[in-house]
Order: C-alpha cells, then sequence, then structure tokens
C-alpha cells in the first residue's frame, strides 16, 4: 500500500535508496551547515558564559556555557578541514553536535539561576528545529529525540515542581512530533532534490549515445588535475578506424550501435584502470588520467586497442575485417605555460601521425 506524500518519508526503502544515491551530496550538504553553526554557536555561547557572569547567574551557568563554546569550535574545526574521513563519519558527527544542542536546551529547562523554576522554551524549540536542520536515516533521528525526551522527562519531574514538569511534558510532546514528522517530510524533499540535481547534472555531463562524458567534462577534468600537485598527465586521442565508410556501408543505426559498444568498453577499461573517457566529437575520443609512467601508459593504450579489436565488430572495409581504434597518446610532464589544449594537441598530433601510418596503432606524442 503507497503512503500519502505528506507520510512517504515513512518509506524507508525508497529513503534508504536516496540516500545510497546521493550519499556524498548529504555528507556535504550537512558538514557545511553544521561547520556554519558550530562557528556561530561558539562564539554566541562564549559571549553568554560572560553575560552570565555580569547577570549574576552563577558560575555554573557560565561554565556550562564555555564548555559548549569550547566544544562547539573544535567541531568547527574538524568539519572545516572536510577530510575523508570526517565525510565517512559525518553522520556521527552530526548527531554529536545535535546532542550538543539539546544538551544545551536540557540545561537552560533545569536551571533556575535565580531560584523560580520555569518551562522548557529553549528545549522545546529544538525538538522543532533541530530534525530539520540536517539529513539522516530517519530512524536515527527519532531515536535520538526519544533519547533526549526521556531524559528531559526525568529530569524535568525531578527537579522542578509538578505543575511545571506535566506542562513541559505536553509541550515537549507536542513539539516532537511535530519535528519527527515536519523533519521527515523535509528531508524526504530535499533527498529528492539532491537526486533530480543529480540526473540533471548528468544529463548535462554525459554523451547520451556512448554513456561516456562530453567535452565539458573533458576540459573541467584537465583542469582539475593540473590544480593538482601531478607531475605526468596522460592523454590519449582515439579515432575509429574509417567510421565514415562503415556508417556509408551499414547505415548510421549500425554506426550508432556502434559507437555506443565501443564506449561501453571504454567505460568498463577507464574504471579498471583509472581513466576518464570522454567522446571528443563524432567519431573521437579521449582518455585522461595522472602520474602513469610514459612505458606503462603505452602498454594501457595498446590493451585498450586490443580490447575493441577484441569486440570484434563486422567491418568488411576495416582492418583485418572488424572495426578497430587508432591512437595518439602521451605521458607529458606538466609544464606551468602549458594550456589544457595544449595536452589534448600533443595527443591528437600523435594521433594523425598513427593514421597516417596505416591506422589500427599507437603513436607516442612528443612536446
Amino acid at each position: 500500500m503507497k503512503l500519502p506524500y505528506l507520510f512517504s518519508w515513512l518509506d524507508t526503502h525508497t529513503e534508504e535508496g536516496l540516500l545510497y544515491e546521493n550519499i556524498e551530496t548529504v555528507h556535504l550538504s550537512n558538514i557545511r551547515l553544521f561547520r556554519y553553526l558550530m562557528l556561530h554557536l561558539g562564539w554566541i555561547q562564549a559571549v553568554l558564559g560572560f553575560v552570565g557572569i555580569f547577570l549574576n547567574y552563577g558560575w555554573p551557568y557560565s561554565t556550562f556555557y564555555w564548555f559548549q563554546s569550547a566544544i562547539s569550535i573544535v567541531f568547527f574545526f574538524i568539519y572545516r578541514s572536510e577530510k575523508p574521513w570526517v565525510i565517512r563519519r559525518s553522520a556521527l558527527l552530526i548527531h554529536m553536535c545535535t546532542l550538543i544542542f539539546y544538551f544545551l536546551g536540557i540545561f537552560l529547562s533545569v536551571y533556575s539561576p535565580y531560584g523560580s523554576p520555569h518551562e522548557a522554551v529553549t528545549f522545546t524549540c529544538l525538538l522543532l528545529a533541530l530534525p530539520v536542520l540536517y539529513i539522516d536515516k530517519s530512524f536515527r533521528v527519532i531515536i535520538e529525540t526519544i533519547f533526549v525526551f526521556v531524559i528531559h522527562v526525568i529530569l524535568s519531574f525531578w527537579l522542578k515542581p509538578r505543575p511545571v514538569a506535566i506542562l513541559d511534558l505536553l509541550d515537549t510532546t507536542v513539539f516532537a512530533l511535530m519535528g519527527t514528522f515536519l523533519g521527515g517530510y523535509i528531508r524526504l524533499l530535499r533527498l529528492e532534490s539532491f537526486h533530480k540535481d543529480k540526473i540533471l547534472i548528468k544529463q548535462r555531463d554525459t554523451d547520451v549515445l556512448t554513456g561516456l562524458s562530453n567535452r565539458r567534462v573533458l576540459f573541467s577534468k584537465l583542469d582539475e588535475l593540473l590544480d593538482k600537485p601531478v607531475e605526468i598527465l596522460n592523454v590519449v586521442m582515439m579515432d575509429i578506424d574509417f567510421f565514415k565508410q562503415f556508417n556509408d556501408t551499414y547505415g548510421h543505426q549500425d554506426g550508432d550501435e556502434c559507437l555506443a559498444t565501443v564506449g561501453l568498453a571504454m567505460r568498463q577499461f577507464g574504471r579498471e584502470h583509472n581513466l576518464t573517457f570522454c567522446r571528443y566529437g563524432g567519431e573521437e575520443f579521449t582518455a585522461i588520467g595522472a602520474d602513469i609512467p610514459e612505458e606503462e601508459f603505452g602498454k594501457m593504450v595498446e590493451q585498450l586497442l586490443q580490447k575493441v579489436r577484441d569486440l570484434q565488430i563486422p567491418f568488411v572495409r576495416g582492418v583485418n575485417g572488424f572495426v578497430s581504434l587508432s591512437a595518439g597518446y602521451t605521458a607529458i610532464k606538466v609544464l606551468p605555460e602549458y594550456l589544457p589544449e595544449d595536452y589534448i594537441k600533443i595527443a591528437d598530433d600523435a594521433l594523425y601521425e598513427a593514421k597516417t601510418a596505416g591506422r589500427n596503432r599507437a603513436v607516442l606524442g612528443k612536446a
């Protein structure tokens, strides 16, 4: 039975699928949000600690705020680093931070600097606000909410007059339920938005026919590699031999099938050898990598050409009766005066030599 959309976040299968598909985006979104929150929570709590002294709220009040402030600043610097382990453990770190907020709310609820008990205003608001802020599995958010809710109820009935504790119980119950349902619904909306954005980016950056990345990704990836401490840039330009004649002989539909088959082989090869393959245009393809020695890279290019030959796509006018590739490649030391287009040109000139020399071969290009 399909749940109404307002309650569709309760479908754990859908939620887990969206989380899995967009996990990196979710991690970064959570980390960057809480980095901002921890920074401002840190200095605000430090100021409130001094305000507590000025208003004679007592040392427990100020000490608690300064302790929370120090923890918040530590978490800010952890999030700011965006190191791999921080991203991998972001869910755990986020829950640790939300507990900081919750315990602050509990402290403000039960601590009475002037001796008169008061209602749990801050904690009640946090029960509504925090589940909305971040993205995680709903059952973990609910467990955390129940945990802090129970702690607050116990402390409230222990440290406050019964009428105030009962009022706290009613208020926090209502706001906890509202936060749970509103948070679940907003998490689902955000996950669906992330997923739609991911699909749009993939459509923008992917060649529909071959499934390879397009030229936009190629130059973006080149810029990314050149911004890193890379010593060697690896580029290979490839061309399907006599592809115009293939289209003339078999028709454009078979030509598209040929491109799709070759593209699939390149995607598989790229995953195996950590290379990014792109469709450069028409029957031309490009692959780029980094820090692969010249001799090793040459062997990889030869393996790729053999992989395409092993597909045994029939072509009566082709080399040896099957579709084949010509390739020009380079493994050149990165030079500051070179633009991305310069590395492409070196490989492209080598490709021209390969085609002139008879095709179905790879030629090394030099600067």
